[in-house]
């Protein structure tokens, strides 16, 4: 599956889900994640977990950059992530965790996740699913709705929360 995204700092939480109501997304929840980052040689594999919920394992590549960028992703659903994190983390070794309460919006074919990051603060993530339409009309999707938020393209981030940690190390 590929999408196209962007990841921005968030200033002000209530001035952006102001502009995110307007803009007419619906707000579907808000819960606490849990992801356990491993060691591979190519992109990046993340355990999910949400409380009462099924876990995910998920596997990304991104593109390179702080525009708008293709990430092609593929997600299994997990019934005992507990025992697949013990599995993976002796065979690939960790190689970081990242916590955080994310509310979800979605808007037309694009999900808008409001993060708060434990121990990095708050950010927005644009993610307009490349599927039922072209990457054409996904990046022009993906546009209308940075330039309906009014987010400042300066303030892209090129790299994922975990990254974010390590360079702060």
């Amino acid at each position: 599956m590929q999408n196209i995204e962007i990841k921005a700092p968030v200033a002000d939480v209530a001035a952006l889900t102001a502009r995110i109501e307007a803009l007419g997304a619906r707000r579907e929840w808000t819960h606490r994640q849990r992801d356990v980052f491993f060691r591979v040689p190519t992109g990046y594999l993340k355990l999910r977990s949400v409380e009462g919920h099924p876990g995910e394992l998920i596997a990304y590549v991104r593109a390179a950059g702080t525009g708008p960028r293709p990430s092609d992703y593929d997600i299994a659903r997990v019934d005992d992530p507990a025992t697949l994190e013990r599995v993976l983390a002796q065979s690939l070794g960790l190689r970081g965790t990242v916590a955080k309460t994310r509310t979800l919006f979605l808007w037309r074919h694009t999900r808008i996740h409001l993060d708060r990051v434990e121990g990095l603060g708050d950010f927005m993530e644009l993610e307009t699913v490349v599927e039922g339409i072209s990457e054409e009309a996904a990046r022009a999707e993906a546009a209308a709705a940075i330039e309906a938020l009014a987010l400042d393209p300066a303030a892209f981030l090129d790299r994922p929360y975990l990254e974010m940690f390590e360079t702060a190390e």
